[in-house]
Order: C-alpha cells, then sequence, then structure tokens
C-alpha cells in the first residue's frame, strides 16, 4: 500500500508539471448557462446575474461582446434586429472552427471622437484554471476571423495575461500595454473567409491569472486601413461600416517543461547494452544533442553506447535555449563491483521498426529484480506485481523487457523495487513514454 500511494503522489506531481493540459476554460465557447440560447446573445459582463456564456465574460466598459451559437438558429427567424445565429448573423456569414460556437467583439471603431482620442473596443477575458508560474515557458494560440460586414481592416489583435482583472476606462488607452501574444503587426488582418491562428511563446511573469484578447492601442498606435465589404446584413438597419470586427474560436494556453533528466552521470562497461537519454518530446519545442562538443541528434531522446568518457549535452529551445549535461564515464574495468543503479529509459517505440520497439533495461551488475509493477495515467495496474521471471516479463541475464505494443500511445508509471549486490533493498518510482 505504501508503494501505491507513493507512486500516485508521483503521478499527480507529473501530470501537474509535464502534462499538456489547456489552462483555458471552455476553450471553444461551447458551454452555455443552463438552457440560455435565444435569437440575441451577448457576453456579460464579470458577474452578471444572466450571462449567456460559461466562463467568459466582458471587460468592456462601453458595449459587449457578441455569443454566436448554432442554439439560436431555431429562436432568430431573419426579420430579427439582432441575431446569433450560426453560420449567418449580424455581422457576416462564417463556421465555427471547431464545435458549434464563436465569440465576435469589434476590435476597432471610431465613435464620434477624434481617432487619436476615442476608438471603441470590446473585450473578453476569462480566469485561468490556474496561475501561471514565474519564469516558466507557455505557448498560446487563439484563432480568428473577419467579420464580412465591417470595412476597416487594422494590425491589431493581442492576447494579454494579468495578475488581476484588465480594466480600462472608455475610450481611454495608455499605449504602454504589452501583450504576450499578438498578430504581426506590420500586416493588416483582412481574412473574411478562413479561420487564421495567432500564437506565440512567453515567460510567465508569475501569478498571471486572467486571460483578455482585444486591441490595446489607441487610433494613433492602431494602423488601419479601409476595405470593401458586400455582405447584406439581416438587420433592417444596417447603420454605419466604420468599424473592425472579429470573431474568436479555440483559445489555448499551455506549460512548455523543459526536458528533466532523473540521472544525470553514468558508468558503463564493455560489456553494458545501449541506453536511452532524454525525456519524452514537448510540443513547440526544438532539441539539439551534442557528444564531446560534437553536435549529433535533434530528437529528444537519444540511444548511446560509448566507448569513451563522453559527455552528452541536450539544448531544448522552448521560450529560451536551456543546456543539460549527463556524463557518461567508460571504465575497461568494471571490477570492483560497485553499486550502480539501473538505467531505465522513460522513452520506446513499438513501431515494428527494430529499433527501440520495446521498453527494456538492464539492472545492472549485482542487483536483482524483486518486484515491477506498471500502471497507466489513471492509476489502472497494467500488469500484476511481477516478481523475477513472472507475469510477462521476460528476465535474461537480469535484463528486463515490456513490449507494451497492444497499448495506446501516452505516458505510463512504474513501481521497481531490486537488490543491490550487498542485500540492500531500493526502490524506484518513474515513468516512461510510449510514443507511435
Amino acid at each position: 500500500m505504501k508503494s501505491f500511494i507513493y507512486l500516485f503522489i508521483y503521478l499527480f506531481i507529473y501530470l501537474s508539471h509535464k502534462g499538456q493540459v489547456n489552462l483555458v476554460p471552455n476553450p471553444s465557447f461551447e458551454d452555455t448557462i443552463g438552457n440560455q440560447c435565444f435569437s440575441s446573445m451577448g457576453v456579460s459582463k464579470l458577474n452578471s446575474p444572466t450571462p449567456f456564456l460559461k466562463n467568459w465574460y466582458s471587460s468592456s466598459n462601453y458595449g459587449t461582446p457578441d455569443y454566436m451559437n448554432v442554439c439560436a438558429n431555431p429562436f432568430a427567424p431573419i426579420t430579427f434586429n439582432w441575431t446569433s445565429t450560426v453560420p449567418k448573423n449580424r455581422y457576416g456569414c462564417q463556421m465555427p472552427r471547431t464545435g458549434n460556437a464563436y465569440v465576435g467583439m469589434v476590435n476597432y471603431a471610431i465613435n464620434n471622437y477624434p481617432d487619436s482620442v476615442g476608438i471603441f473596443v470590446e473585450y473578453t477575458s476569462i480566469q485561468l484554471k490556474q496561475s501561471l508560474k514565474k519564469n516558466t515557458c507557455y505557448y498560446a494560440e487563439f484563432y480568428v476571423s473577419l467579420a464580412d460586414y465591417g470595412e476597416i481592416a487594422i494590425n491589431q489583435i493581442s492576447l494579454l495575461l494579468t495578475q488581476n482583472t484588465f480594466t480600462t476606462a472608455s475610450y481611454s488607452f495608455t499605449n504602454t500595454i504589452q501583450p504576450q501574444v499578438q498578430w504581426d503587426t506590420t500586416k493588416y488582418f483582412k481574412d473574411t473567409l478562413n479561420w487564421v491562428k495567432i500564437s506565440g511563446q512567453f515567460v510567465a511573469k508569475g501569478g498571471e491569472e486572467y486571460l483578455t484578447l482585444g486591441n490595446f492601442k489607441d487610433g494613433v498606435h492602431t494602423r488601419k486601413i479601409s476595405i470593401q465589404s458586400n455582405f447584406i446584413t439581416p438587420e433592417p438597419s444596417p447603420g454605419k461600416r466604420n468599424f473592425s470586427f472579429i470573431l474568436i474560436d479555440d483559445v489555448a494556453l499551455y506549460e512548455i517543461p523543459s526536458p528533466q533528466f532523473p540521472v544525470t552521470s553514468y558508468t558503463v562497461c564493455p560489456n553494458d547494452e545501449s541506453f536511452v537519454l532524454g525525456d519524452a518530446p514537448q510540443p513547440h519545442s526544438r532539441y539539439q544533442w551534442f557528444a564531446n562538443g560534437k553536435a549529433t541528434d535533434t530528437t529528444s531522446s537519444i540511444n548511446v553506447k560509448p566507448w569513451q568518457n563522453t559527455t552528452y549535452v541536450l539544448q531544448s529551445t522552448q521560450c529560451t535555449v536551456n543546456s543539460q549535461s549527463i556524463v557518461v564515464t567508460y571504465s575497461a574495468n568494471c571490477e570492483p563491483v560497485r553499486v550502480v543503479g539501473p538505467a531505465i529509459p522513460n522513452v520506446f517505440t513499438p513501431n515494428g521498426d527494430g529499433i527501440n520497439d520495446v521498453w527494456e533495461f538492464s539492472m545492472g551488475k549485482g542487483n536483482t529484480l524483486t518486484e515491477l509493477v506498471i500502471y497507466n495515467r489513471w492509476g489502472t495496474v497494467l500488469t500484476p506485481a511481477l516478481s523475477k521471471g513472472e507475469g510477462g516479463v521476460p528476465i535474461t541475464n537480469e535484463r528486463v523487457s515490456w513490449e507494451g505494443s497492444l497499448f495506446s500511445a501516452g505516458v505510463y508509471f512504474y513501481m521497481l523495487q531490486y537488490t543491490d549486490v550487498n542485500g540492500e533493498l531500493h526502490q524506484k518510482n518513474g515513468y516512461m513514454s510510449l510514443v507511435k
């Protein structure tokens, strides 16, 4: 029972730090509050008693973003003045990128004020599932399409993360706000046909808990051009078209962890088998290995069997370049036997190509396996408690292997017990990634 509890503590810590979990609740705007779906649906203010959209709220001081969902179709005949229907609504015709819904909002409009002072902008915000960690790399993305109805295209669409709820006075901008992710400001956003991904990586200052989408510049700092629109709105009174209205779908925010090495030094002997160094690959990351200063592989893990003392360095690029070293000492004479723990790989690829097809490792000279338990990420035991040579885990010359080809790709966990040459009992808990 003690080892079972320990493994689950390890699993929880691992998933908390390594799992690719989207920190944005309701990321594609699918969840409504109860059955509140009508012909006209806005994104309500924070703590509004009658919101339509779950989790998201309007952080605009003047006006509110609009919520479009297929569920509004039965409630909104073409004669209604205001429609939240999908695909055709007041501002254009667009299918959701995924699911049944998206949010639309004014990203720039002149509202009877000098353009340099008083533009009208709407914002939509959400509280993240957890606050961001200091000096940690994150990746964010969201998809945008320009609505058909407006006749202005601008160069500002941004994602801002703040420690507190975002607020700004109506028509007031400081132009000192630095969003973490933004559209390429050398270009105008004018794609009304496709969903365009806006993405980027950044290092968190720590404590950021609120995400806001919109334009954070005033009229002077917002570049704009006029575009032609022939879209006929279902609203009887079309009004002016001197604005830019954007549609937003599929918002995501992920932590990008750096590789973690459970062991940073090894000793190998002439008769030792090759083994794997490195960690499971992470999205939006690049890798470069060096062996004694010479560039080798560009994968997150490598299979090695050096015949000399070798220092392996892995440079991983997320927000910045991080370097980690593993020193492998080659010994032609490994006697007397020293107590060295098993070098257990954490990646294998059962794809039938004859390379790294099974999860296998040597127990190390003088070490004897006494127990091995393998779990999936939900804690389900995939093998019985294994003793040496039992339960389908063959052991030849103190070598352990697990095929794993019948299981799906993902992260699996193990608890291993063994005795060393001196008869002392040891326990190792860890994970391996099955990649197909």
